[in-house]
Formats: structure tokens, sequence, C-alpha cells
């Protein structure tokens, strides 16, 4: 009887020092991979240009196509697709026909307890070829180190199925493999090929967004709704913007402030565009929707799609890859659009610098949250615009500030960047 005491207690003992133990190989003190310089304005031209040529207007459900990527462009694709994932960073490399990922994820905030310094799950595994009949069911992953940790061959299959069903952001994995056919690795590119199916895409689009987003989502649309029929004709962006605000601080009370400002974010900027939800939340298209309005900010509607934009991309991306978009377009509009305008790079700053303060932490969050509530249509969400040029052509660009990382341009964003800083809404007291 007291063997069989002994045992009951011993192995529950063994097995939760055996989890610790497993846990305590996977997670690091030091990334695996170096944090990567930021995509630049040229680079996220290349990605979206590789994105462009493969988005869904332009594929039949059903058709079939391949898409072959350098190591430098699946670099950048991986960059791009860090941001989206919060991974810290990922690198891919090619070797004689066989793929190389190294990827960084920063899990402090998930860990069950306060870490003095951040802690990393570094992944490293290498992938061959791959096919399948009915879509890439089985992945070809040779080696798979997670940490110190080195997963055998045999339990690799077994390990990756489990994490994919029991992580949501990994879930999107399961539609991947069913439109992916063949992934055939040479060496010195990959090549992807895929057959696309609509139904696929409708649940990735799905499940980019988790039921609780899309509740929260949903409550802020129809409080937008009810906002902009009250304010009616007196309804001005900043009003709107305030009121947005004043709403996520009572729900704050008893909800995260980060997310909350970060759904009002989305959903204003779904709004000043113009546009709906329905492309990141299939659903939202039976959503209530809220009468037109044109909005402005220094009496200028342009400079509120510029802002919510820029605010959009950096609660998605950062700050870093939001402010590249912005200059990328500027300099497109100085080649062949309506010219170069430092007012409207003002406006993509300006929504960065907001966004940035809406969810960077719960106490910023809270703070920008309490100064917009207290506004009452006078809140300055932007710096003042004197004095900066528009509707440069490309040579009268170049002649006058000569481009990024020239002292002339620089000058100017600085300026840009300090009237920012002293607007009372952004100071951090």
């Amino acid at each position: 009887m007291t063997l069989l005491f002994r045992l009951c207690f011993a192995i529950p003992l063994l097995l939760l020092l055996g989890i610790f133990g497993v846990f305590a190989l996977c997670i690091e003190s030091s990334p695996l991979v170096a944090e990567q310089a930021p995509l630049s304005a040229a680079n996220i031209e290349r990605v979206k240009h590789i994105l462009r040529q493969h988005r869904s207007e332009n594929v039949r459900s059903g058709e079939t196509k391949t898409i072959t990527l350098s190591e430098e462009e699946l670099n950048l694709l991986a960059n791009h697709l860090a941001h989206r994932l919060n991974i810290v960073d990922a690198v891919l490399s090619i070797k004689e026909g066989l793929l190389a990922l190294k990827s960084t994820w920063d899990i402090s905030a998930f860990l069950p307890y306060k870490s003095q310094v951040p802690r990393y799950l570094n992944i490293d595994a290498v992938i061959g070829s791959s096919s399948g009949d009915a879509g890439l069911q089985d992945v070809n992953i040779q080696t798979l180190n997670i940490g110190q940790m080195t997963l055998p061959s045999a339990l690799i299959k077994s390990v990756l199925q489990i994490v994919i069903e029991h992580i949501d952001a990994l879930s999107l994995v399961q539609e991947g493999k069913k439109m992916i056919r063949v992934l055939d690795i040479g060496t010195k590119d990959v090549a992807l090929t895929y057959q696309w199916r609509a139904d696929s895409i409708e649940r990735l689009r799905g499940r980019l967004v988790t039921g609780d987003e899309r509740r929260v989502l949903a409550v802020y649309q129809q409080f937008l709704v009810s906002e902009v029929e009250r304010q009616g004709r007196t309804l001005t962006f900043t009003h709107l913007v305030e009121a947005t605000f004043r709403f996520a601080q009572r729900r704050s009370k008893s909800a995260d402030p980060v997310a909350e400002n970060k759904a009002a974010i989305i959903v204003l900027a779904a709004y000043a565009n113009g546009g709906g939800l329905s492309r990141l939340i299939p659903e939202a298209r039976d959503w209530p929707k809220p009468q037109k309005a044109r909005l402005r900010l220094h009496g200028r509607r342009d400079l509120v799609k510029h802002f919510m934009t820029s605010s959009a991309l950096t609660v998605a991306g950062g700050g870093a890859m939001s402010n590249a978009i912005g200059l990328r377009k500027e300099m497109d509009d100085a080649s062949s659009g309506s010219g170069f305008s430092f007012i409207d790079l003002a406006a993509d700053r300006a929504g960065v610098y907001f966004a940035e303060h809406a969810v960077s932490s719960v106490a910023t969050a809270s703070a920008l949250q309490a100064r917009l509530a207290k506004g009452r249509g006078n809140t300055r969400l932007m710096g003042d615009i004197n004095g900066l040029e528009e509707n440069l052509s490309k040579m009268a660009f170049e002649r006058r500030y000569g481009g990024p990382g020239d002292q002339r341009y620089e000058q100017v964003v600085g300026m840009i960047d300090h009237r920012i800083n002293d607007l009372m809404l952004y100071r951090r007291d």
C-alpha cells in the first residue's frame, strides 16, 4: 500500500518535471535571428508587385498557377509576413536543393510569469521538396530544432499537426496546405505550384481575425453607425475620433484598452476610406453601415485617409512599415501622380504616432483615451502644415530636397516630427 501511494505521488511529479524540462529547453533568452532592417520603400514595392501578380482577382477558382521566387524575394516576403504575425524576425536560405528556415518569436507576453529579460522561441528547420495529389498534406521537414531541443524525424509530423490544430495563428496553414500542390526547391530559387480555391480564401480571411476580435469590431461598427447618425450635419472627423475613443475608454473599464483602441482604429480607417470590413471579415457584409460623410483634417478629405490608413497599417504591421509605405506612395506621386507632398507625408507620420500611442502599451493606450475623451472637437491630431510643400514633380523634388537620406529632406521630416511631438495628444507625461 505504501509503495502504491509513493507511485501515485511520484509519477505525476516526474511528468510535471518532464514538462518543465522540455519547456526550459524550448525557451531561450537570446534570439536566433538578429533583428533585420525595416523594409525599404523599394522593397515594399517589390513585395506588393509579387502579391499583385497572384491576387484573387487575377486567378479563377480551381486554376493552377506557379510562383517562382529567388532567395532574396523569399526573404522580402518572409520579412513582410513576420511583421504581420508578430515574429521578431525570419530568414530563409536555399542550399543544395533544401530550404533552411530560421525564425524567432518573442513570447515574453505569453508566459505565465514575468521575466526581467525577453524570452524567445527560436525555430530552426530544413525543408525539402514536396508534392501531393490532394494538396500538400505532408510537408517534408527533414530537421527541426526548437530552442535547444531537437525533434526526432519520426515525431516531427505528429508534433506539427498538434501545434497547427491548437494554435489559432498557425491554423491558417491547414487551409494553405489544401491549395499548395508542389513545392520544388532548386539550387537558386523555389517554385510553388498552387490551385486557387475561393472557398479556402474565404475561410482564411475569416481566420485572420479571432472570434473575440470580430465581436469587438462588430461593437465598434454599431457604435460608428449610431454616432454618425447622432452627430448628423455637425459631424467632423475630430468629433468622431474623440467620441469613438470616449466609447473605448468606457469599455476599457472591463477590457484591454490596447485591444479596444486597435478595434477603434480599424473601424475608423475602413469608414474613412469609404470601404467596409468585409475584406477582413466576410460576415461584415451583413453588418449595419454608417451614413457617408465628408470628413476633413486641416480642411482636406485626403488627409483623413492618409492619417487613418497609416494608423491602420501601424496597428497591423508596425510604424516602420507604415512610414515606408507612405513614403513610397509620395515618391510614386512625384514620378507619375499628383506630385510629392510633404503635407500628405505629415498626415502619414501623424497617423503612425497616433496608432503607436494607441497600442504600444496599456499605459499609453489609456492615456490617449483619456485625452481624447476630454476633447470637444478641438483635439489636434496632426501638426501644422504651414510651409510644407506639395505637388512637387520628381525633378523639382530631387533638385530641392535630394531624397530620403539627404540632409535637406531629413530636415523637413525632422520639422514634421517636431510639430507632432509638440502636440498635447502625443506627449508622454
